[in-house]
């Protein structure tokens, strides 16, 4: 007898697991990196590589809302699109002279009323229940400015403040496991605490990032951002490829039991 409680909607993104968080800080590091490279040696064709990597961006995003159910490669595809065009918009925007104050408050207002009309619109904020394309655009956008806002905090916390790369990333580490840890205590529901921890990995990792590639003279680790961000792409590949092993068996169970 076939089991119709197949036919309910289908989430459209990851499921929250220690291999999302994982992914999630090294797809951010990946996005520092990259963009970092990439404004580094490009020059005047910075902008021309943003509108490609936004249109590649809208893309992608459009395939993922039109296709029926998630698949890892095309879900990470996204996030790592959204980490490096995000970075790079957010660092032109701070390079054509606009402080980083003035960007992270930004683009903090920005996120906060997207999550509100979010909430207003659906009622809603849960990861769990992106099952509508109007979710997934939400879902979507949020997930944008989450990156915009974190490159942007991320910089003025190491460089606006002074703080250096290590000092940040200790900071952001900490924030990221605290916060969170907090909030939990004080019976804060688990879907702000998503938002919030998802939030926070992205400075993180940004800082991760600029610990890793920049120079020592600065303060870095040396290994140099295209090093780096080809060291976090790699490991990305390899992880989601795991994933879709994992969601290919996942697969073939639910064809064998609504079947039967």
């Amino acid at each position: 007898m076939k089991n119709h409680t197949a036919s309910k909607p289908l989430n459209k993104v990851a499921n929250i697991t220690i291999f999302f968080w994982i992914i999630k800080i090294i797809s951010t590091t990946a996005g520092e990196s990259t963009s970092d490279f990439l404004g580094e040696h490009l020059g005047t064709a910075t902008f021309i590589t943003l509108f490609l990597l936004l249109a590649g961006l809208i893309a992608s995003v459009f395939i993922q809302i039109r296709y029926k159910r998630y698949v890892p490669w095309m879900y990470w595809t996204v996030i790592v699109l959204i980490a490096v065009f995000g970075t790079m918009l957010a660092d032109t925007i701070h390079f054509v002279g606009v402080p980083f104050i003035l960007t992270t408050s930004g683009f903090l207002v920005l996120l906060l009323a997207a999550l509100a009309i979010w909430h207003r619109s659906e009622n809603s904020l849960d990861m769990h229940t992106i099952n509508t394309p109007r979710r997934e655009i939400f879902y979507w956008a949020v997930i944008f400015l989450t990156f915009c806002f974190g490159t942007a905090a991320g910089d003025w916390v190491a460089n606006g403040l002074h703080l250096g790369f290590l000092d940040a990333a200790i900071f952001f580490g900490v924030a990221m496991l605290a916060i969170p840890a907090v909030l939990y205590a004080l019976g804060v529901n688990s879907i702000a605490l998503f938002w919030i921890s998802y939030i926070l990995t992205r400075p993180f990792g940004a800082a991760g990032a600029d610990l890793l590639g920049k120079p020592t003279k600065i303060g870095g680790f040396g290994l140099g951002d295209g090093t780096t961000s080809v060291i976090s792409l790699i490991a990305i590949v390899v992880l989601v490829a795991l994933l879709t092993v994992a969601d290919r068996q996942e697969m073939r169970k639910e064809e064998h039991v609504y079947n039967q």
